[in-house]
This record gives structure tokens, sequence and C-alpha cells, in this order.
């Protein structure tokens, strides 16, 4: 397999850091020796195809493409399915922290969020709205993984869980972010406290509450995004950008896009916790594209636009001010 596994050390090298020593990391994934490795590389040692597809799967290449086989209608994808409970939270907050480090290799790390909900990477682990999230989710999933008579004031996240997000959040801090919002982004969020409420799982203090902690990260996001150019500098020197772009034409679905000068990626969820990864290059270049064609026709709230910006988030304070007049007053909720 000469002319494929040239072409495949070749598709590799593309997707390293030039920082990357390639003799050893190839050496590194098949688990030889530098100088077994060094053969393989030069020829001198027949590459096996198991170790062929042992490489193609550890940097997700298609076996299609090395071999020239038709595969327009062919997606390589990795499913990361995890349980619907706290551990599989856990394990989301670990995959999703492990997945963006690998794009910080890169100089210009990036993701774009089309957000359907609030991101949790804007909300801290001390705060009784992330424990709600949780809760909810939980409350949500499939299998019912938390006794439905279970009181939010009883519900307790395991440590694991706080020490995970929070790791999750550092993370982040580490990579320049695009979120783009519509005008029902915060509405999840809002129903679900007064779903809970309504049931009587929620008493109306810790619902009122929750409505002034969303409150809060929606007034810090409008200083973010105000003072756009008064960018924080992190212990490592490197600057972390944050932008926000308002739309109503993208279909937003919690879908994550990562980039840098390397590589791309893209996390499409499918339950509270599981997610399907994608990685091909044609798919991925297409979605960047796709994303960067919708942020032409969006408005961009991190920037000079003072009308847009302080509508879009009147817009936010307003429905947050509506949820608590509704709790006060027990009325069906009107803006859903």
């Amino acid at each position: 397999m000469g002319i494929e596994k040239d072409k495949l050390f070749d598709v590799i090298r593309q997707k390293l850091p030039k920082n990357v020593l390639f003799t050893e990391e190839i050496a590194d994934v098949l688990d030889v020796s530098y100088d077994a490795s060094y053969r393989r590389i030069k020829g001198r040692t027949a590459l096996t195809f198991k170790e062929a597809v042992k490489l193609a799967s550890h940097y997700k290449i298609s076996l299609n493409e090395l071999y020239d086989l038709p595969s327009d209608n062919s997606l390589l994808i990795n499913k990361n399915k995890f349980q619907d409970n706290i551990d599989g939270l856990i394990h989301f907050y670990k995959e999703l922290s492990y997945y963006t480090k690998t794009f910080h290799s890169g100089n210009k790390t990036q993701i774009v969020y089309s957000a359907k909900d609030i991101p949790f990477y804007h909300v801290k682990t001390t705060n009784l709205y992330w424990k709600f999230r949780i809760y909810a989710h939980l409350n949500f999933s499939k299998k019912n993984s938390i006794n439905n008579n279970l009181s939010f004031y009883q519900f307790t996240p395991k440590f694991a869980a706080i020490e995970e997000a929070k790791n999750f959040r550092e993370t982040f801090k580490l990579t320049d972010i695009i979120d783009i919002w519509s005008d029902t982004t915060i509405d999840s969020s809002l129903y679900q406290i007064f779903y809970f409420f309504r049931t009587k799982t929620l008493n109306k203090e810790e619902a009122l509450l929750l409505c002034d902690e969303i409150n809060t990260i929606i007034s810090k996001l409008e200083q973010n995004v105000t003072n756009v150019n008064t960018e924080s500098r992190l212990i490592n020197k490197r600057k972390r950008r944050y932008t926000l772009y308002y739309s109503k034409l993208l279909n937003l679905n919690h879908s994550i896009f990562f980039k840098n000068e390397f590589k791309k990626g893209v996390l499409m969820p499918y339950g509270s916790f599981s997610h399907i990864k994608i990685e091909d290059s044609i798919i991925c270049n297409e979605m960047d594209s796709y994303l960067q064609k919708q942020l032409q026709f969006a408005k961009k709230i991190s920037s000079e636009t003072e009308i847009d910006r302080k509508v879009f988030f009147t817009t936010m304070y307003e429905k947050i001010d509506q949820l608590r007049n509704e709790i006060k007053s027990k009325t069906l909720i009107s803006f859903m």
C-alpha cells in the first residue's frame, strides 16, 4: 500500500501542529519505537493494513479517501453517548473540555456556538442557576434519572460534577468565542423555572432568585459586549475575544463548531449530554462557510451598533421581569 501509505502520512501531517515531532507522534499512536516509526514513514518497513486503520481511526481519516473510493454519501463520525444522569454529566464536561484543549495547539482557536439556551460557559458553578440547569436536564431525561418527587431544594449535584464544570469554564477562557443568539435563547430556561414553580418542586423564593441570576448573567454579557475593546489578558498572555451575534434566520441547535489553523470539528447534540463529533474536512469546511454566510445576515451585538444592542438586551430583561411578575401572581406564562 505504498501510494496509500504516503497519502495517509501526508494527510496526518496536515492535521498536526508544526511544533509536533512527526516520527515521535506516529510512534506513540502505533505504540512502536522511534526507529520502527521512522522505518515505516520512510517505507523501509511495510505499514500493515491494521496499522493504517489504527492511524486513520486515531486521526479521523476516511479510508475511502486513501483508496479513492466514492464517498459522497458516506461520512466518518464519532458518537459520544453519555448516560442521562449526573455521571453522564461529569463525562460530558470531561469530554468537551478535553476536545476543546485539542484545538489549543494553535494560536487562533475559535468556536462558534449556536445558542439555543444560555451556554454553560457563561454560568458559574456557584450560581443557583447552574444547579437548576442540571436539575432540569435530569428531570427531562428519558430515563428520569432523579426522583420526580425530589424538590430542587433537596437536589445536590456531586462534587465531581462541580469540579469538572469549573475545569470546563477554565478551558473555554482560552478560546475565542462567537455566540449566536436569537430572541428566544433564554426562553427555555425561563419556562423551565415557571414549570417547576407551578409543579411545586421549586418554591417562590428560589424561582425569583433564579430570575435574578439570569438577569445578572445577561447584564454581565451586556457589559462584555459593550466593552468589547477592553480585552482581559490571561495568565499566559493570550487574549480571549468574545463576540455576540443576534440572528432570527439561523436555526439554533446547540451545535458547537471548532477551528484553528490546523483542523476543524463540530459537535452536534442528540440528547441531554450525548453528541455526534464530525471532523470530516469537507463537511467542516462546508459548515464553516455556511456559518460565515449566516453571520453576514446576523446583527453583531459586539460592535458600535448601540441601538440594536439596546433593543436586544431590553427584550431579554423584559422577559425576565415578566416571569417575575407571573411567578408572583401565578398567572399563565404568555411570552411562549
